[in-house]
């Protein structure tokens, strides 16, 4: 049996749909991190307690709090009490350099930040003279001498017991204060920086929740669902895990060990999860190099894939694995909150290469440089309006004068739309390779490479060249076991490709270098 629909107007803010969760399925298991597993109720007094001692800071509502911290019970707490104390939360990737932690923070004007206890050693390079930090909030004292901001330890802050606050929150169903408004900005997400520093993307509660609210209606979840979470939260898209499972009060199943795949997949047994979401590194890993498609997964209803293009031949590869489970593949960015697009598995087959239609409230248009819209099948930028674009760039208004104009987000990826209203991404208007006076489009070499059976992962980028200005490079990772020459690539490519779309330049790599949330580093690529 499905759950009762979601009360839109009654979630103002971010931290309501957790609230309104536990109202609903207080005895629901909401988070399982190995051995450990807490309900929606424990949950709330974990997150109660940190909320009420964050609002006694002396902080004013509205600043920003950083939080550094892994995917654990502990951050999934953490992050809404930032919200209900009613400050901005600020999440840090924890795979950044120290310095890169200062930059965001410095950058932000953070008051606080709390972490995790294992990074304590990077204090020293997070905090300098010039931190506006005024409270470190961790787990374990660092035990660090001279350490300018107030340092808070978990098991100092009081705890509240069950009874009287748990009664009166059932009670009056989490009702918000009608004061409250959606619109306030929520959460500062910084951009991986795979271009210069990078970007914090501000978004509002209404951001998150009505795309929360609408990734929750396509995706059909309801509280009997559970998605096994390797995406970071701090990432947008393992965010947006996190949100739409707690809307409804499902269970997240955590599980930071992707670097040993099988035991991902072990967990995904265990725990009998329904749902399983990661960007297209993870499933070609999965597919190429485990044991994967040979598994049953019983329970296991759909796949969700986003956070970059996967490559048609990969699609092929999983809808023949699993030709029984849902498949859908999506399409946002961290400015959309993130979700923007999505296609129904029903049209996967026939519309494969697509991104699909829009999320519910949000409209694709597709528009030439001039910002007018162009006919069915006719190349341009992809465009987005709905309540899930950000409010802005913070701080940076000369970048956001760019992306943001006439009320639309100018997404920076080239697409067309066909016949049917389903829009196919070409490729990233960063991303497009002008070599010999020619454009050439790095996502569909990699996706002719990939098509070789005994390719594993391909990235193709541009690097300069003295005659033809830039020149198309592609570092390649081959299957254990198999051997490829550059010839027997380059003779591959030209069955499929025009001549000036061959790589010039190709390298081999056992492995490529990624994001910690699975990205490939283009950035680092083109440096090596």
């Amino acid at each position: 049996m499905n759950s009762p629909p979601i009360p839109v107007l009654s979630v103002m803010k971010v931290h309501d749909l957790f609230e309104q969760s536990v109202c609903r399925y207080p005895d629901n298991t909401a988070v399982i991190h190995l051995e450990r597993k807490i309900s929606y109720r424990d949950l709330y007094f974990r997150y109660a307690e940190m909320a009420d001692y964050l609002k006694g800071l002396d902080i004013d509502e509205g600043d920003r709090v950083g939080l550094l911290y892994e995917n654990s019970i502990e951050y999934v707490y953490l992050y809404f009490a930032i919200y209900k104390a009613g400050y901005i939360v600020v999440p840090v990737d924890t795979s950044v350099k120290p310095e890169m932690i200062n930059y965001i923070l410095r950058d932000c004007d953070a008051r606080a930040l709390i972490f995790q206890s294992k990074f304590r050693r990077h204090l020293p390079k997070i905090i300098d003279d010039d931190t506006g930090l005024k409270y470190l909030v961790t787990d374990k004292n660092p035990k660090l001498d001279n350490i300018r901001p107030e340092v808070i330890t978990f098991d100092s802050i009081p705890k509240i017991s069950a009874g009287t606050q748990m009664d009166e929150l059932l009670s009056d169903n989490a009702i918000p204060d009608p004061a409250q408004s959606p619109h306030d900005l929520a959460a500062i997400y910084y951009t991986s920086g795979s271009t210069g520093q990078p970007k914090g993307v501000m978004l509002s509660h209404r951001n998150l929740v009505s795309n929360t609210l609408a990734t929750v209606e396509y995706l059909k979840l309801t509280e009997k669902d559970s998605i096994i979470v390797i995406l970071p939260f701090y990432y947008i898209y393992g965010n947006s895990l996190l949100l739409t499972h707690i809307a409804v009060g499902g269970c997240q199943v955590v599980d930071n060990r992707f670097m040993y795949p099988e035991v991902i997949l072990d967990t995904m047994e265990k725990e009998k999860v329904t749902g399983f979401s990661g960007v297209p590194s993870n499933f070609m890993i999965l597919l190429n190099k485990t044991s994967f498609a040979s598994r049953e997964f019983k329970d296991l209803r759909y796949f969700t894939q986003a956070g970059g293009a996967m490559a048609p031949e990969v699609v092929r590869k999983l809808m023949n694995a699993f030709p029984q489970k849902e498949i859908y593949i999506m399409y946002g960015q961290t400015e959309a909150a993130p979700r923007v697009s999505y296609c129904p598995p029903e049209r996967l087959n026939d519309k494969i290469g697509s991104i699909g239609i829009p999320v519910p409230g949000v409209d694709i248009r597709i528009m030439n440089d001039d910002g007018i819209e162009v006919p069915d099948g006719e190349p341009g930028e992809i465009t987005v309006t709905g309540d899930n674009v950000m409010l802005g760039y913070w701080n940076q208004p000369e970048e956001q004068s760019q992306v943001l104009r006439d009320g639309r987000l100018f997404t920076g990826d080239l697409g067309r739309k066909d016949e049917d209203g389903y829009t196919f991404v070409i490729g990233r208007k960063k991303e497009i390779i002008k070599t010999g006076g020619n454009r050439v489009s790095a996502k569909e070499v990699e996706e002719r490479i990939l098509e070789n059976e005994n390719v594993s992962e391909a990235a193709v980028f541009g690097v300069e060249d003295d005659i033809l200005g830039e020149a198309v490079k592609a570092v390649i990772v081959l299957k254990e076991g198999t051997g490829l020459t550059k010839k027997e690539i380059r003779n591959f490519c030209k069955q499929k490709l025009a001549d000036h779309k061959i790589p010039k330049f190709i390298d081999f790599m056992d492995a490529l270098p990624k994001y910690q949330s699975g990205k490939v580093n283009k950035l680092q690529l083109a440096k090596m």
